[in-house]
């Protein structure tokens, strides 16, 4: 019993440790860091989490080789007592603070104004292996379980105070991070626009960035999301992946595809015969917030913000509704416990789904795709938002 009570404590210490360098590395992810820089450290992220019981024996070679020397002593004490005191956090996190936010995150209801229905659709019986092209890994697409070409279509209700009464009903179709580089291929993208495009035409057509992953397929742009049609508008800003490869080229394609670029500041667009106030939020990659001084204060204020991060911004500046991307829903999710890698400063806080704080709502779609084609127990999403007037 007293060697199984052990082995327990070892493995809650072990997550605790994998929960600190992981919340390190999510951090990192969510800030506008070099992709060279960023890749090594979750290379080293990964190093570090397996090495840890080398970690926990370190204290005796250290003592071992200390031995030798007198004047190690002290640097060998102060070792042990640091691992010691580390273990310890760990144990701490991974047996109680691990599990206590697990708990709080499966008991999380939805905001009141939220109603959902998703429909699923998987693409890989309808047109198999077509699907999977030739971009980055584009094998990992055949690992069981992967569900990359299994679509949700989710439409959200969101009820709103301060809606404009000509708002009520008001449709967004919301795409986020479709990340084209060659897989998925072509097809699926093409499957899905034409799916949206013989359905119902939204009133708004909102884009969050993420388009492309090479500097080859900005071609796609055109012709893949050219398709949607919206009868108010069709609206777009960039991603931290957009950096990369020739972010004005990016913003070229689109306006071509008949979107309104936003970027990241204000316009004044109207939609239904009502002014309104749509603010791009392409921080923190792209440039520093949104400067909001000279935009009027008696209108909506609809924002198209690329990562959830930018919630508190939202709040400080009125603003009622935010459509994100960028976090993926994390991409992969463990049963019970849900995402583990999330790219964004609050670590798993905002990773999918609809939150509510201080008067805004924040919509966080998983996106269509990503730079590495994996995806478990979290599929692609495509979101359709009704808005409803609360009187």
């Amino acid at each position: 019993m007293d060697g199984f009570i052990v082995f327990v404590l070892f493995v809650a210490a072990w997550v605790g440790h994998a929960c600190v360098w992981v919340s390190l590395l999510n951090n990192l992810y969510g800030r506008p860091l070099s992709k060279k820089f960023l890749k090594r450290w979750r290379l080293f992220t990964g190093v570090v989490i397996v090495a840890f019981p080398a970690i926990l024996a370190s204290p005796l070679l250290t003592f071992e080789f200390g031995g030798q020397y007198a004047s190690l002593w002290f640097i060998a004490g102060f070792w042990t007592g640091a691992v010691v005191g580390y273990t310890v956090l760990c144990l701490l996190i991974g047996g109680l603070v691990f599990p206590a936010i697990t708990v709080a995150r499966l008991r999380r209801k939805m905001p009141d104004c939220v109603a959902s229905v998703t429909r699923t659709r998987d693409l890989w019986p309808e047109l198999g292996a077509q699907l999977i092209g030739d971009g980055h890994f584009a094998q990992a697409a055949r690992l069981p379980g992967n569900g990359i070409f299994r679509v949700d279509f989710t439409n959200l209700t969101l009820l709103l105070r301060e809606l404009p009464p000509e708002w009520d009903g008001l449709t967004l179709l919301v795409l986020s991070d479709l990340h084209f580089h060659g897989t998925p291929s072509r097809l699926f993208f093409d499957t899905i626009m034409g799916e949206l495009a013989s359905g119902p035409v939204p009133d708004l057509v909102c884009l969050l960035g993420d388009y492309v992953d090479t500097d080859t397929h900005h071609a796609w742009i055109v012709p893949i999301l050219g398709r949607l049609t919206a009868t108010e508008a069709k609206l777009a800003i960039l991603g931290n992946h957009d950096v990369y490869h020739n972010p004005d080229r990016v913003r070229a394609e689109l306006a071509t595809a008949g979107y309104t670029v936003i970027g990241n500041t204000w316009r004044e667009v109207t939609i239904r015969g009502v002014r309104c106030v749509v603010v791009g939020h392409e921080g923190p990659w792209f440039a520093s917030e949104p400067d909001l001084t000279a935009a009027p204060r008696d209108t909506f204020r609809l924002a198209l913000s690329h990562t959830p991060d930018n919630l508190d911004w939202a709040t400080a500046n009125d603003i009622r509704l935010m459509l994100c991307g960028h976090v993926h829903g994390g991409q992969i999710r463990l049963p019970g416990i849900g995402s583990i890698f999330v790219p964004s400063v609050y670590g798993r806080r905002y990773d999918t789904g609809v939150f509510e704080k201080s008067g805004t709502v924040m919509a966080v779609s998983r996106g269509l795709s990503g730079k590495e084609p994996l995806r478990f127990r979290c599929n692609p999403q495509v979101l359709r938002i009704t808005l409803r007037r609360v009187v």
